[in-house]
């Protein structure tokens, strides 16, 4: 039996979960977390915006996924992605494009137009 891949989750699927929007959680649910990951850039977002109420929540929402760290072969791959897109992409979304592209996940985002142009990027496309 071929093992199901990880789901790598933009920070916008996070939020969007964290903020009940149904057709996400279905999503996410239906994917089940064992399947879904998060890069570090992305849970430091979601500190970053959290209000102090909120972080309890957080910190057991995020401990649900699988979380990917930033390493040598990250760092290189979103130095060259800033050097070819230094225009068209946003720091955040290089480091996580990065993460996707060095692990060989699918990226799961509602910013298509963000990480489409990345050559090699792979993006889920929901069921829900």
């Amino acid at each position: 039996m071929e093992k199901r891949k990880i789901i790598l989750c933009d920070s916008n699927i996070l939020f969007d979960y964290f903020q009940g929007d149904t057709k996400i959680i279905k999503e996410l649910d239906a994917l089940g977390f064992e399947r879904l990951g998060l890069s570090s850039v992305t849970i430091a977002e979601a500190y970053f915006g959290m209000k102090k109420n909120e972080m309890r929540l957080t910190k057991e929402l995020v401990r649900k996924f699988n979380i990917f760290h930033l390493d040598k072969q990250i760092s290189q791959q979103f130095l060259d992605l800033m050097f070819e897109f230094r225009t068209l992409i946003a720091i955040p979304d290089a480091l996580i494009a990065s993460t996707a592209l060095v692990n060989g996940l699918e990226l799961y985002t509602l910013n298509i137009k963000d990480f489409d142009f990345i050559e090699g990027i792979k993006l889920y496309k929901p069921k829900f």
